[in-house]
């Protein structure tokens, strides 16, 4: 046997163990093409339900960001009307709907008014009004939803309780809360 047959032997070895691109068969390549459209498809699904999750984790965190910021708002509202009207003999107790009421009073050249702070149907309500009328809940704003409303005068210090949690006011007068 010569030397080129030897070498031509191995030649007919080497090219058939040679697998390249233009070499592969038909199923080979359509496996492959299969495998990456499976491969981007996955990595789109896994990317979508990150973004839901995200989005369902950002809505939770609004939402109680906004319960939050609404119940403070509610409490703040209430300290401002008493210290709005801080002076002597301007807060009392009134007898509301549902129980008692906090009554701020201002005297104005015009007349005696009253803001009227009380509980109504699972609200707490406030109502302007001219002092010794009649109360009314249907001309009342709503403040906040609370099942509960109370407050408490002791030592200049005027604490407010709803649901939301509880506001203390120090009063500026000697005796405003009287």
């Amino acid at each position: 046997m010569s030397q080129l047959e030897q070498n031509g032997g191995y030649l007919d070895v080497l090219n058939k163990s040679m697998v390249g691109p233009a070499n592969r068969g038909v199923d080979s390549q359509s496996f492959g093409r299969v495998f990456t459209v499976i491969l981007f498809v996955m990595f789109i699904v896994l990317l979508l339900l990150a973004i839901m999750a995200g989005t369902l984790v950002y809505k939770n965190l609004s939402t109680m960001s906004s319960v939050a910021n609404d119940s403070r708002v509610a409490l703040s509202l209430l300290a401002n009307s008493v210290r709005g009207v801080d002076a002597v003999g301007a807060i009392g107790v009134g007898v509301g709907p549902e129980g008692n009421a906090l009554v701020l009073t201002e005297t104005f050249p015009s007349g005696t008014f009253e803001t009227r702070i009380y509980l109504y149907k699972g609200q707490v309500m406030q109502e302007y009004a001219v002092a010794g009328a009649e109360y009314a809940p249907e001309r009342a704003t709503s403040v906040v939803d609370s099942k509960t409303f109370e407050f408490e005068y002791a030592d200049g210090l005027l604490s407010l309780t709803t649901d939301h949690g509880t506001a203390e006011v120090a009063l500026r007068t000697l005796r405003g809360g009287e």
